[in-house]
């Protein structure tokens, strides 16, 4: 099997895995679990997966984390305890796959924190993926006509979700920086994210046993928290590191785009999402103008970074 191969088939099981995200966090969600006892609980058991996995690799190292723990903690409490409170509340208000296209805004949050922080100014194709994005952004507000069933709160989940896509633009833009030196070491990174997901353990553990929401009451509930935390905040993000180890990273970018399309498929399927104009434009357009500056030197850089 060729490394090109393996690297195609640890994409696809990464991706069919955060597919399944979004529409078991929105059933989680529609069946009154408590969104932030499901993101709290979903760490810890991500944490737990990336533990036994370096000690089974005999690699558990927490030099990673003594050495740069101020800016693992700030990446931890912002690009992963906000950006999962701020998703899993979205799955509140919004389907999955529409959670999913407005967290594709990322890349156009990374290079304006590239530009506000590092002055760096930006190109023609990013000034022109930036007016795509919100034009996308703009087609989905405006088809509020077309998802009757989410009820008036529509708008404030289309908040939520552009949150999510800020924050997680935060942890791309700030992750960068700490896994650069070790883009070539897929366990390095593996030690990097297990101290970042640890960190966010740490923080979010008193919603664990303060919270007054309501917990799963059924095994199928517990069954699927408990298939986020192993799948969609484990298993997936050790597939796909190592699928970053074998494919180019502009191919990897456009792969990405795979993850909405999986979550798509999986609402229609199990959620009955009716697929519409609106949702089908609006996320067509921020994925292109993601993918455009996927294409970009830096916003490559900066994506490569993002798992």
């Amino acid at each position: 099997m060729s490394d090109k191969t393996k690297g195609f088939i640890f994409a696809i099981i990464a991706l069919f895995s955060w597919g399944i995200h979004g529409p078991a966090g929105r059933w989680l969600s529609v069946n009154g679990v408590d969104p932030f006892f499901v993101f709290a609980t979903r760490l810890w058991i991500g944490t737990a997966v990336f533990f036994v996995y370096l000690v089974v690799r005999r690699a558990l190292d927490l030099t990673i984390l003594k050495k740069h723990w101020k800016h693992i903690t700030l990446v931890a409490l912002v690009g992963i305890c906000l950006n999962s409170a701020f998703y899993h509340l979205s799955l509140v208000y919004l389907h999955g796959t529409l959670v999913m296209i407005l967290e594709n805004l990322s890349p156009v949050f990374v290079f304006i924190l590239s530009f506000l922080i590092l002055k760096i100014k930006p190109t023609k194709v990013q000034i022109i993926s930036l007016i795509i994005s919100l034009t996308g952004l703009y087609v989905i507000m405006m088809g509020k006509g077309s998802f009757p069933e989410l009820g008036d709160t529509y708008g404030l989940g289309i908040v939520l979700g552009v949150l999510t896509g800020l924050t997680f633009g935060i942890y791309v833009f700030f992750s960068a920086t700490l896994m650069t030196p070790y883009k070539s070491d897929p366990l390095k990174i593996i030690q990097m994210l297990f101290s970042i997901f640890l960190i966010s353990s740490i923080l979010m553990t008193p919603i664990i046993f303060l919270h007054t929401g309501e917990k799963p009451n059924t095994n199928l509930e517990w069954l699927w928290l408990l298939e986020m935390g192993l799948f969609q905040s484990g298993v997936a993000y050790l597939f796909w590191n190592y699928a970053l180890a074998y494919l180019p990273v502009n191919t990897s970018s456009v792969l990405f785009a795979l993850a909405v399309f999986f979550t798509t498929v999986n609402e229609v399927l199990f959620l009955h999402l009716k697929v519409n104009h609106s949702l089908v434009l609006g996320g067509v357009l921020i994925m292109l103008a993601s993918y455009l500056l996927s294409k970009e030197k830096g916003s490559a850089k900066a994506k490569r970074q993002e798992t």
